[in-house]
């Protein structure tokens, strides 16, 4: 019983579709800047994820292997989400609070899922170099005239494509997200609503979405392009 409960837990706190709808919650309800450097951060570090594991083992029918466990992707994903906030909060409640969801992720990953010590110290250098890498580009990001950054947010997954097309996924949502933040600074310039029913209605209608887009994606073909565009109008979507 414990196992079973330690083993959802562990499902929970890293679920890429779970954490995904909290990042739409976040850009719709509370921050679209914060929420929309979060995504990012969230599709770096899924992609970054599949490319090492990849390379590393390039007989993909491996992957599923339980042998193959490096780095450890819950860890990984759960150190890039909450490491991100804890800079963004300043507040040492939250601080101790990010602390303890990473280390209990490690924890039930090295415990309950067969993960070594070493595939949980590089999920959690990986996750804080990306942290790293997001936070040096943010500095000279916003000194770029947004013309420039929205072709950016286009060629950057497009290649993020070609040097992993297994990733197309991870690379789609990356191209949504920024494509769509960059139209919206643009076009748009959307202010998250100040009163608490606007943001209510606003992260309900995000999240209805969400599922509903998610729900056709179960019935679309398995294709890497087809997943690239499906995920880029995912990214759209949330933003």
């Amino acid at each position: 019983m414990l196992t079973q409960l330690a083993g959802d837990t562990l499902a929970l706190l890293a679920n890429n579709w779970f954490l995904l709808a909290i990042l739409a919650l976040i850009f719709c309800v509370v921050d679209n800047h914060i929420g929309f450097r979060m995504l990012v951060v969230f599709a770096l570090t899924l992609y970054v994820h599949g490319l090492i594991a990849f390379t590393l083992a390039p007989d993909t029918s491996s992957l599923s292997q339980q042998g193959f466990n490096f780095p450890a992707g819950s860890v990984q994903i759960t150190t890039a989400v909450w490491g991100y906030l804890v800079p963004e909060i300043r507040d040492r409640r939250f601080t101790l609070i990010a602390i303890g969801v990473i280390l209990l992720t490690s924890f039930l990953s090295y415990y309950y899922t067969g993960h070594s010590l070493q595939d949980i110290a590089a999920a959690l250098f990986i996750g804080l170099f990306i942290l790293y890498v997001v936070y040096r580009s943010l500095d000279w990001i916003g000194s770029v005239p947004e013309p420039i950054i929205f072709s950016f947010s286009l060629v950057l997954p497009s290649a993020m494509l070609l040097i992993y097309p297994e990733g197309a996924p991870h690379a789609g949502l990356l191209l949504g997200v920024g494509a769509g933040h960059s139209m919206e600074q643009l076009k748009v310039r959307m202010i998250t609503a100040e009163k608490e029913i606007k943001r209510a209605f606003s992260g309900l209608l995000g999240v209805v979405g969400l599922l509903f887009i998610i729900y056709i994606g179960g019935l679309l073909p398995e294709t890497l392009v087809i997943h690239f565009l499906y995920t880029g109008f995912l990214g759209l979507w949330i933003t």
